[in-house]
């Protein structure tokens, strides 16, 4: 095959040629290489590979079995990226590690652990002799040493030809392919670390180049007046800890109460810490908080640099450009497709500012969908781990062990900050990660008046309900909002969390439920509702599960809580006069009374017995006391003497080791399926439609109005469901025995179920 004729071959079926893709990936390739804050190392092996790896990662396309797959022919198979491998191996003398890129720069390793990986019946096509290969009889003489010159010919890149030809490529150069394999070929973990650093920066330039993206956004250094703290028309000076963190280089661990202004403070390690070409991960429990610092983040930074990653981002994405568009929408699947586009790019090497779940930064040592990819922006990033919950032993030996690994190997920085984190996990952090190293710790310090100021400070007034719960107080609830107050009600279950909604007999315009069992086009409006900017127009009543618990701007009156974990407590708390300004009507600074009820209604499998009762016993002992953010710092930790249960222990070593084997068994290019249901929490639920919605969600199907449709899901667990209540017609479960009201969500009819969000 001679240039001209190898220039006008195909590479995707818009007619986009091969010459004009492998361009852009060399285009794209080289910006992200500048974009990226890498080791001196990395970038010099990258420098060295790269663009060896892209302008041969596709010349199999030149088979024409693959184009005739491009022009319709649907029985026209061929794995295009192992005939580039045929070409590389068979003529050039070319790195391992670029051979492998370019082998799996689609599937993953031969493995029995992910559907989409190369085969042993694909691998056996290249490791034969050369003039026998399983693709050269149908090559048509396109797969010899004139089309590899040919194409080279238009690169100014460096190649080296084999002396001698190569009469075989054999099995045991294709067990690097394998998962069961690799290591006994290249037993070298640090090479396969470097195997796994060429595919993944490879995948990261053909991804974005093939989207279109070539131009890749530079993070963008912030001042510190980019996010002092301010209301309309004053600003107002740093508090002493967040000054402290203005200047300090490295990881830090932020104790500091609800209220305290730990996002400046973040921002402010982040200020003292970023650097050119910086990544910037920030990690939250919830979808709800994520859409929220979503929003405060882009005060700081630039809207294009910015994006969120979490399993309901789509519909986020979706929602943001329908506002946008809102005066000129005409047609919904345009948006979809543009939604789609930037969901998948939010998966890409793209943005340098994520805010994320947990679970995506522990998805990658499970080896879940695209960590390699991962790994990139991990390294020299700064990760902000905003508040986790201790009494989640498995998923915090799990984080730790992450952390302690991205920090040592991957020069990662951690900043880990929290209102409720014991002391024993304290120690557990300064001892497994930081190697003892307690200067890492910063907190509000009392010397200082700024921080005196929200340490000293006492909100709330408990008054504690032995062996009562919720229902009981329905009257007193029902006074305290005829009286003017916003009153807050958190429990523990959706079923309970309906209920008191129903027994409270108050204007319905001004009360509102948030709990899981809303579907994502409620949830959205319930959540613009309770943080409206303008908060005379937020709800004067709000009744919800622990939803409510993490960087939910709102701020309540008075609360009537149930018994939850010491954790999840003091952060419902951060929900009532959350700025300690709560005054009489002669202006007088007063508490705000917070009403804690032993007695539970429904079900709680997701809590601790144990951990219940001790915390309601420490609680119980601040009964009509004035809470300071001590106090609650104090109950903490009395909570948490004695640390982890036998149980709990177990369950963070096992966390821990999952994860402290990550590198000894580091297998360059496998992918576990299963690793998304293992880490997501709510592998066990099912999104299914209720019955009543039908007619409503085939309507925006029949207007191609997927995301739309799909918005009116709700996510239950399986047990609701019935074999018979799948529709294949819509490809949906419709859940018959459940009824969607849109203020009180799903509401099923079978007894004793329970659900949290």
């Amino acid at each position: 095959m001679n240039v001209e004729e190898i220039k006008r071959i195909k590479a995707k079926s818009d007619g986009t040629t091969l010459y004009e893709h492998t361009c852009m990936v060399i285009e794209t390739g080289l910006k992200l290489l500048q974009s990226l804050s890498l080791s001196n190392d990395a970038r010099a092996f990258l420098n060295k590979h790269f663009l060896q790896s892209a302008i041969l990662h596709d010349l199999g396309k030149v088979h024409p079995t693959f184009q005739k797959r491009l022009n319709g022919d649907k029985y026209a198979s061929i794995r295009h990226e192992l005939v580039s491998v045929w070409f590389a191996e068979t003529f050039l003398e070319i790195d391992n590690a670029v051979l492998f890129a370019i082998g799996t720069h689609h599937k993953s390793v031969e493995s029995h652990s992910c559907k989409k990986s190369l085969s042993m019946l694909d691998l056996n096509g290249i490791s034969v002799s050369i003039d026998e290969g399983a693709y050269l009889h149908d090559s048509e003489g396109t797969m010899c040493l004139e089309t590899l010159q040919s194409w080279l010919s238009l690169f100014s890149a460096e190649f080296i030809y084999r002396k001698k030809k190569l009469d075989k490529i054999s099995s045991a150069f294709c067990y690097m392919f394998r998962e069961s394999k690799q290591k006994k070929v290249v037993p070298c973990a640090d090479e396969r670390l470097q195997f796994s650093l060429m595919r993944a920066f490879l995948q990261a330039a053909d991804h974005l180049a093939s989207g279109g993206q070539i131009e890749i956004p530079d993070y963008q250094m912030i001042s510190l007046d980019d996010f002092q703290p301010h209301d309309k028309s004053t600003k107002y000076p740093f508090r002493h800890f967040q000054e402290k963190l203005q200047q300090w280089k490295g990881d830090a661990i932020l104790h500091a109460p609800t209220g305290s202004g730990k996002t400046e403070a973040a921002l402010s390690w982040v200020y003292s810490n970023q650097a050119k070409g910086n990544r910037l991960l920030y990690l939250l429990p919830y979808t709800a908080s994520i859409n929220a610092m979503m929003t405060r983040l882009c005060n700081v930074y630039d809207r294009s640099e910015v994006m969120i990653q979490h399993s309901k981002s789509l519909n986020f994405i979706y929602n943001e450009l329908c506002e946008e568009h809102s005066n000129v929408i005409s047609n919904y699947t345009e948006l979809e497709h543009k939604a789609r586009e930037l969901n998948s790019l939010s998966r890409e090497v793209y943005y340098p500012i994520k805010i994320m779940t947990l679970h995506q930064l522990l998805r990658i040592p499970c080896h879940g969908k695209g960590w390699e990819l991962s790994m990139l922006e991990c390294q020299n990033a700064l990760f902000i781990i905003d508040e986790f919950h201790a009494y989640n032993a498995f998923l915090t030996g799990k984080m730790l062990s992450t952390v302690k690994i991205f920090r040592t190997f991957f020069g990662a920085k951690f900043l880990f900050m929290s209102a409720t984190i014991p002391n024993f996990l304290l120690e557990q952090i300064l001892e497994n990660v930081y190697d003892g190293d307690r200067s890492r710790i910063i907190r509000p310090d009392s010397t200082y008046s700024s921080d005196a100021s929200v340490m000293g400070r006492k909100r709330h007034h408990l008054i504690c309900h032995a062996s009562e719960n919720i229902s009981q107080y329905i009257g007193q609830i029902e006074s305290d909002l005829e009286k003017g107050m916003s009153v807050l009600v958190v429990v523990n279950n959706v079923k309970t969390c309906q209920e008191i909604y129903q027994a409270i007999d108050f204007d319905d315009s001004k009360k509102i439920m948030l709990h899981g069992g809303f579907n994502q086009r409620s949830r959205r409006k319930i959540e613009r509702f309770v943080t409206n900017t303008e908060k005379n127009l937020r709800p004067q009543l709000l009744v919800a599960t622990q939803a409510v618990e993490v960087s939910l701007d709102i701020d309540y009156n008075t609360a009537y809580i149930e018994n939850a974990p010491i954790d999840s407590l003091i952060q419902r708390l951060g929900r009532v006069n959350r700025g300690g300004k709560l005054v009489d009507y002669s202006g007088n600074k007063i508490m705000a009374n917070v009403h804690l009820f032993e007695g539970i209604m429904g079900k709680t499998p997701f809590y601790d017995d144990q951990l219940l009762k001790n915390t309601w016993t420490v609680m119980s002992q601040l009964n009509e006391c004035n809470l300071s953010e001590d106090d609650l710092i104090q109950a903490c930790n009395e909570v948490y003497k004695d640390g982890y249960s036998q149980k709990q222990k177990q369950d963070y070593d096992l966390g821990w080791v999952s994860t402290s084997e990550f590198l000894d068994n580091w297998i360059a290019g496998i992918c576990k399926d299963w690793a998304d249901e293992i880490i997501d929490q709510n592998n066990q639920k099912v999104d299914v439609l209720c019955y009543n919605l039908k007619d409503e969600y085939y309507n925006l199907v029949e207007q191609n109005r997927y995301i739309e449709a799909n918005e009116l899901l709700v996510s239950v667990y399986p047990y609701h469901l019935d074999k018979n209540d799948y529709n294949d017609n819509l490809d949906v479960w419709i859940a018959k025995e459940l009824f969607y009201d849109e203020k009180q969500g799903c509401i099923e009819k079978k007894q004793d179920c329970y659900e949290i969000i």
